[in-house]
């Protein structure tokens, strides 16, 4: 007989989540997505059906305009091989969804500005563009949209639209912790506590060893944990539902034209 002990006695530790590691990931992205994404998401939903609506209705009136800006877009597609086979294609969207999704996201690194909100607006502006289109050419432009659009939008918009708010997350918390951290600076000044050569700062006769005034506190957002979260939602979530997205665009959308 073992010495198995206590803990092989009584099963797995309480600390580890039950289903698996996996799981546990997506419990914690669903925590995040229901403390902070949520009200992003909206925001990115809005900006998506703003672009939309402007859009079209720019286009429709000042149809001159149009031709600028579908060279515009099909210059921003250009790396797209339209002509490839399905699973080329498929990957080819994928990189280049995926590319577009990570610029957004990485725009959230500006603090305040809130810069990845553009992007679901500039989709929106774009599928605007090819309603004005579709329009003028006289074209049934609901039924071509539920052909064209709905069938790989319903997971590429999302993954655009969670991008989008991860990106805005970053972008707000990032200020946050840039605007703590100055107003600590700034009260520390006024106590007339010296700052630390290595950049840590002496509060209250208390040697913080260089750690940065946004990590004193466990309730505090962290600038390495705001990222950390950022990426997992990234892998997690945006990349599976653009991989979707890709595949069913290349194999099951040309095919219900």
């Amino acid at each position: 007989m073992t010495d198995a002990g206590p803990a092989a006695l009584n099963g797995p530790s309480p600390a580890r989540h039950p289903g698996g590691p996996i799981r546990a990931l997506y419990r914690d992205e669903w925590a995040q997505w229901k403390a902070h994404y949520r009200r992003y998401f909206k925001a990115a939903a809005r900006a998506l059906g703003l672009g939309f609506v402007l859009g079209f209705a720019v286009f429709l009136i000042w149809p001159a305009q149009e031709k600028k800006a579908l060279l515009l877009l099909m210059k921003a597609l250009k790396d797209i091989p339209l002509g490839a086979p399905p699973l080329v294609l498929a990957l080819t969207l994928f990189y280049h969804n995926a590319r577009a999704s990570l610029l957004a996201v990485a725009a959230g690194a500006v603090p305040f500005l809130c810069l990845p909100v553009l992007d679901p607006f500039v989709n929106g502006a774009a599928l605007g563009l090819l309603a004005s289109i579709s329009k003028h050419q006289g074209l049934n432009v609901p039924l071509l949209f539920l052909k064209s659009v709905v069938p790989h939008g319903l997971f590429e918009l999302p993954a655009v639209l969670y991008a989008a708010s991860a990106g805005i997350y970053l972008s707000v918390t990032l200020g946050r912790i840039l605007r703590v951290k100055l107003q600590e600076r700034r009260e520390d000044r006024a106590a007339g506590a010296p700052p630390r050569a290595d950049g840590g700062i002496a509060t209250g006769g208390i040697e913080l060893a260089g750690e940065p005034p946004e990590t004193r506190t466990g309730d505090r957002p962290t600038v390495a944990g705001c990222l950390a979260a950022v990426a997992r939602s990234f892998i997690l979530v945006v990349l599976p539902l653009l991989l979707v997205a890709a595949f069913i665009e290349a194999f099951v959308t040309p095919n219900l034209g």
